[in-house]
């Protein structure tokens, strides 16, 4: 709901502005707009919400975070969201600034009650990154989600506690460099590989790897055998997770993507080798919401 034309440091009173107006919006029960189609977004728990919310006498702080504002990335995946979002965008704002300005004025929760997702670009390119995570973690943050592609090797990763609710997430979307390289521009699998076992030896914090499944390249029971198969051989991974590509469900812009019946048998498949090699496999809630109605539009 805010315009960032310019990349000049955040306006922390008009980000208020902004969430007050949203506030305003769920009293009187209307949804915003911008929150429509929005993965989050849960309207049976509206009123939960809003009584949650709206019968404290103090403004609620501020428990959730989605880091989403820098889009530089040293890959190109055929399913990227940014690309499609933000094909022009290559600058950002600064954001440590504004975070210990939030953090001066009591805005931040600071009792661990504070998520944080990693999204947009990579988080290897983000100058900021190990700034913004010692600013939160010295602030009783426990909770970090840190979205990556695996390429480069973040040390910085090593200092997430298990005692911490955090994890590490990669979509890796292939078992085999040559389909790797098709999915994300870059022939870089066997680096991803070793990132991976190494991040895992060094780290306390849980790394889950996802499968994107695009259509054409990697929605077939062999490549995705083969994906498993390193899973297996790295071992330790929590969990495992299938996912359609999002250029035919969230990106999909109204046209609909009718979910393919062999979709249906490799999320089966995928779900049976994790139970029998004993490696913890979830599904995502959108993405089981997708396959229970058949269809995205």
């Amino acid at each position: 709901g805010i315009n960032l034309d310019s990349f000049e440091r955040l306006n922390k009173k008009e980000i208020i502005k902004a969430r007050q107006k949203y506030i305003n919006m769920l009293k009187k029960g209307q949804i915003p707009k911008e929150c429509r189609g929005c993965i989050e977004y849960k309207e049976r728990k509206l009123q939960e919400v809003i009584k949650n919310l709206f019968t404290k006498k103090q403004e609620p702080k501020i428990t959730h975070i989605i880091v989403d504002h820098f889009k530089q990335c040293d890959c190109a995946c055929v399913y990227c969201s940014q690309k499609v979002l933000y094909p022009k965008t290559t600058q950002h704002y600064e954001l440590l600034p504004f975070i210990k300005d939030l953090y001066k004025s009591k805005r931040l929760d600071e009792e661990g009650n504070l998520k944080v997702e990693f999204q947009g670009g990579n988080i290897s390119l983000l100058e900021e990154f190990e700034d913004l995570l010692k600013e939160f973690t010295e602030h009783n943050c426990q909770d970090f989600v840190i979205l990556m592609n695996g390429i480069k090797y973040i040390p910085q990763l090593e200092n997430l506690e298990n005692s911490w609710k955090s994890h590490i997430c990669i979509s890796l979307d292939a078992g085999t460099k040559e389909t790797f390289a098709k999915i994300k521009g870059v022939d870089a699998f066997d680096d991803v590989i070793e990132n991976i076992k190494k991040l895992k030896e060094k780290t306390q914090a849980p790394i889950s790897l996802k499968y994107i499944i695009v259509k054409g390249i990697n929605d077939n029971i062999e490549e995705l055998t083969k994906f498993l198969e390193k899973v297996k051989e790295i071992g330790g991974i929590k969990p495992v997770a299938l996912e359609i590509d999002y250029k035919d469900t969230l990106l999909a812009q109204g046209k609909r993507f009718d979910i393919p019946k062999h979709y249906y048998e490799m999320f089966d498949f995928a779900e049976k080798y994790c139970k029998d090699n004993s490696i913890e496999y979830v599904l995502y809630p959108y993405t089981k919401s997708l396959l229970d109605k058949g269809y995205s539009i």
